[in-house]
């Protein structure tokens, strides 16, 4: 080893020695304690070999001709010192987030997962009788739910409907059960969990109904249909976005969305532990697609997410790498949740 002892489990002493040196002056506090945890956070493990540190060592002790700053002084073998990370590593080599960075995301459905009803059918509760005409019912075709929607939203709005009034409905729609204890831990642990929502609902409906529970705040980000008043004063909606995806509905793929989302983060340099997804339906089978090992998708007991991935592992047992837990109410949610952190 040349000098270099390896001991299991332990760092390079003479690599502590040599940042204890290189970074004394700027240390935030003469605290050992926290020269110590800073100096273990640089230094790489045992069986990381750095040749001939203790002659290299021993030489500038001799000539007792120490740099003011050791971080830009190659090593014998034209080694640098590794620039200072306060970031620690899982025992498995796992990079885990720095300081202040969330470990984990959470994403959220927002239909009969985040509230208890489809609030696209709850809105006709605001139209005239609160029924739509069988005509305008007749021209919904499966996978263009979207463009079904815009119709609805045209027919109320002529029929009188303002937008106050859709606010209105959005927000007297009740959370799903245990939703206010799970955001309630999510708001607490916000140094932990980002969250984000990607729902095929519309915007005007998510943020009213999260606005008036007080969660909005909760969300990062709200990936859904765009809708808002247009110059006549009334409410209209548009597509999400374009996508190739078969499987999914012609405005939105929630799959491409959580992976694009997941590669800005990255490019953010945030790269998050565990992924964890709870939705209810048929759309939120593909991007729990992009989950692995170690990540859980919470799906809604006996809705048709939970029976989608029920099938796909009876026919196809490694389609999910992660773990599927399904829930009831959102309490069982917080709970794993909660083992998670403590387990961290």
């Amino acid at each position: 080893m040349n000098g270099c002892f390896r001991v299991t489990g332990l760092r390079c002493l003479s690599r502590v020695c040599c940042t204890f040196l290189r970074d004394g002056p700027t240390l935030p506090s003469p605290n050992s304690a926290v020269r110590l945890l800073r100096t273990l956070a640089e230094t790489p493990p045992a069986d990381t070999p750095l040749l001939g540190n203790w002659w290299w060592m021993w030489l500038r002790l001799r000539l007792r001709r120490w740099p003011r700053r050791l971080s830009n002084c190659p090593l014998p073998g034209g080694l640098l010192p590794r620039r200072f990370s306060l970031a620690p590593s899982s025992q498995d080599g796992t990079r885990m987030a720095e300081p202040g960075v969330p470990r984990f995301l959470i994403t959220f459905d927002f239909d009969e997962t985040i509230v208890n009803e489809n609030s696209d059918e709850s809105i006709v509760r605001a139209a005239p009788g609160q029924k739509l005409p069988d005509s305008l019912r007749a021209t919904f075709r499966e996978g263009f739910y979207n463009e079904y929607m815009q119709r609805v939203f045209q027919y109320l709005g002529e029929q009188g409907v303002k937008p106050q009034d859709f606010r209105k409905v959005y927000e007297d729609i009740p959370l799903c059960p245990g939703m206010t204890d799970l955001f309630q831990f999510l708001t607490k642990q916000g140094s932990c969990f980002e969250t984000i929502l990607i729902s095929d609902a519309n915007t005007f409906g998510v943020e009213s109904s999260l606005r008036a529970s007080g969660y909005l705040g909760l969300f990062r980000k709200v990936f859904s249909n765009p809708s808002g008043p247009d110059e006549r004063g009334l409410l209209v909606l548009q597509p999400f976005h374009k996508h190739s995806c078969t499987r999914c509905p012609a405005n939105m793929c929630k799959h491409k969305v959580l992976g694009d989302y997941l590669r800005e983060r990255a490019q953010d340099g945030v790269h998050f532990e565990h992924l964890f997804y709870v939705g209810d339906g048929a759309n939120d089978f593909c991007p729990t697609r992009l989950l692995g090992v170690g990540d859980v998708t919470f799906p809604r007991r006996g809705y048709p997410l939970h029976q989608l991935i029920q099938e796909a592992q009876n026919t196809e047992s490694s389609s999910f790498r992660g773990t599927v837990l399904a829930w009831e109410s959102a309490a069982e949610i917080r709970r794993y949740l909660q083992e998670v952190v403590k387990k961290c």
